[in-house]
């Protein structure tokens, strides 16, 4: 139900709605105060998001022509703002070397993935892709990210890939009667709303489990200091964690809002505007619980500038 307010609302965007401004801010709701009039007085210097994005037609831009000169630069361009990966030889505006991951060579010294079948989830660029198929893998690849899944094709064109990408939400895939080596889920399992579900189906398809994720850790004081404000201004829902219960065990989550980041022509993350974080001690019981008795942990680091990270490769 829309809201209808009694002061001058002129200063509002045109395209301003109550509605959704709540529902990217659920701070804001839980405080019961005008969305308008708090977008006025604090959402706009903060940068607060107050509309999601509606990209202009994906047929309608693939329609036209590129009437330059061939190059293999050429692809690459056509997402000149959104790429996060960098790459030998090809120019992005990217930060991140996926083909060069410290994280996936450590998990290279844990396996041997010699024609062995992977399944991936949330390749973003597919540089972990290249990684793995390097190594001698062979990847299923899943994105349901439609501007990544894109930028996959094109990583894959480009380095002559055999991996196989497959565009949709793998929270709905059907792994029936299906098994893999190895499941690569790095960056991953923050972003789902329900990262148990998630991990419960996968334990069913593998021995070896290797995930790169963000997980909630109690103590600010040993967080990166530049999230003080984000974790004040309700980023994360952390005093009353949900519970998800797995045999018996409880495993606490914590609600985490994208807010701003939905407006990110690159945004990559999940399909709901919240995901929810799991304690890292819960996480790896939780494992345990799944079947999972050799858990080894790496690049731990709390004070990541996201907040608290850790690899973990699991093993049957």
């Amino acid at each position: 139900m829309k809201r209808f307010f009694k002061y001058d609302l002129g200063e509002l965007p045109n395209d301003f709605d109550p509605d959704v401004y709540l529902k990217l801010h659920p701070d804001v709701e839980a405080a019961g105060v005008d969305p308008a009039r708090h977008y006025l007085e604090y959402g706009i210097g903060e940068k607060r998001a107050y509309k999601i994005s509606n990209p202009a037609s994906i047929e309608n831009e693939l329609a036209s022509f590129l009437t330059v000169e061939p190059t293999e630069q050429n692809a690459f361009d056509l997402f000149p703002d959104a790429w996060s990966s960098t790459f030998d030889s090809i120019y992005t505006k990217g930060n991140f070397p996926a083909t060069k991951d410290a994280r996936i060579e450590w998990l290279l010294t844990k396996t041997e993935l010699n024609d062995k079948q992977v399944l991936e989830l949330g390749p973003l660029e597919a540089g972990h892709t290249l990684m793995l198929e390097n190594a001698g893998a062979r990847v299923l690849a899943v994105e349901a990210n439609k501007g990544a899944f894109v930028r996959c094709l094109i990583v894959k064109n480009q380095f002559d890939l055999r991996a196989k990408f497959l565009l949709g939400d793998f929270q709905e895939m059907d792994l029936t009667n299906q098994s893999f080596e190895l499941v690569v889920a790095s960056g991953v399992l923050y972003h789902m709303d329900d990262p148990v579900g998630l991990l419960k189906k996968l334990s069913l398809v593998t021995d070896k489990l290797f995930l790169w994720t963000h997980y909630f850790e109690p103590d600010f004081e040993k967080w990166n200091s530049a999230l003080k404000g984000r974790i004040e201004d309700g980023k994360w829902d952390y005093q009353e964690p949900e519970i998800a219960v797995v045999d018996g065990f409880e495993v606490r989550l914590v609600k985490q809002y994208y807010k701003e980041a939905l407006d990110w022509s690159g945004f990559c993350g999940g399909p709901e505007v919240h995901s929810k974080w799991i304690f890292k001690e819960d996480l790896c019981e939780l494992l345990r619980v799944l079947g999972f008795n050799k858990i080894e942990l790496s690049f731990d680091d709390v004070g990541h500038q996201n907040g608290p990270s850790f690899c973990i490769f699991a093993e049957k």
